[in-house]
């Protein structure tokens, strides 16, 4: 556990392909009326917000 939280990197990119992903799905679910579109975005900003802390550390 040790290893993990102390190289946050590595977490951070995978929490936003996560995100990145799940945002695809709502996005497919939108099309077909079965969630809002706005939540996609927010997937996606989240997942954009990720990365760009990821980078950053």
């Amino acid at each position: 556990m040790e290893e993990v939280l102390g190289n946050p990197r590595p977490l951070l990119f995978t929490l936003a392909l996560g995100a990145a992903l799940v945002g695809g799905l709502v996005m497919a679910f939108s099309a077909q009326k079965a969630a809002p579109r706005w939540l996609a975005y927010i997937f996606w900003l989240a997942a954009t917000l990720l990365i760009a802390l990821g980078l950053t550390r």
